[in-house]
């Protein structure tokens, strides 16, 4: 049983960051990283800490590409500062720290990237980076319908959530393979809402590599059953979990499971 003690350490935060932190409408992943710092920096009484890439993704267990998009919109909302130093060819470690003063916070700013780039966290100078040398990108992908509609937001100018709900008939056609009765789904506002969300959050291309999964997973023990985007919002990291664990167990076993 979990019993923690002040005297095997504490955080000393003020109340008053602490209050303006539970009000600030960020996203359940922008939270979990917002504490992290806070652990990693006033945890060991420090306003900064040399945090990687790789530490954020041990601590939260998200991928490389979640961390990165979600530091620069943490930087872009003045709630984060980075420190980026580069020498040579190598990139050091950045020195991340939490902007103690909550009025310089603009919540309604976003990365540029992250608007308009959701399907890949490509290497750019305000990438956040880790301890390595310089390479082309962190996390290479294919042409995508992504791609495609982010270069039409580009010249017409128009809204990137206007493009998001475009596609949500698109998920709820993929589907359609795993339950048929995701037709009647078309103008339910609660499955609209949770297609919206993943398309924000992953974008459609990692949505589709999920979906085309389902029919193999929801027949594997202990693994989710998912059959509606509802269940996807709500069991995506649980089912990323399982995945992992399985191909791990396969490879034991000499016997791999493509996903």
């Amino acid at each position: 049983m979990a019993s923690p003690q002040l005297k095997n350490g504490f955080t000393k935060l003020a109340n008053e960051l602490l209050e303006a932190i539970a009000r600030t409408p960020l996203t359940g992943t922008q939270f979990a990283m917002v504490f992290c710092i806070i652990r990693k920096t006033y945890g060991f009484n420090k306003k900064t800490d040399k945090i990687s890439i790789s530490q954020f993704m041990d601590m939260l267990t998200i991928s490389r590409r979640t961390v990165i998009y979600n530091l620069q919109d943490l930087e872009s909302k003045n709630i984060i500062t980075i420190v980026r130093r580069q020498f040579s060819e190598k990139s050091e470690v950045n020195e991340i720290s939490l902007n103690k003063n909550y009025s310089m916070w603009v919540v309604q700013n976003s990365a540029p990237q992250v608007l308009h780039n959701r399907g890949s966290a490509k290497l750019r100078k305000r990438v956040v980076q880790n301890h390595v040398k310089s390479l082309p990108s962190f996390a290479p992908t294919k042409e995508t319908i992504t791609k495609e509609i982010t270069k039409e937001i580009s010249k017409q100018g128009l809204p990137i959530k206007n493009h998001m709900e475009n596609l949500i008939p698109e998920v709820i056609k993929l589907f359609e393979v795993v339950d048929p009765k995701n037709k009647t789904y078309y103008g339910n506002k609660t499955q609209r809402g949770a297609c919206l969300f993943l398309l924000q959050e992953y974008g459609i291309e990692e949505i589709t590599k999920r979906i085309e999964v389902l029919p193999k997973t929801n027949t594997i023990p202990y693994f989710p059953n998912i059959t509606t985007p509802c269940q996807l919002r709500d069991k995506w990291v649980v089912l990323d979990n399982q995945i992992k664990r399985h191909k791990s167990e396969q490879n034991i076993k000499n016997n791999i499971v493509a996903f």
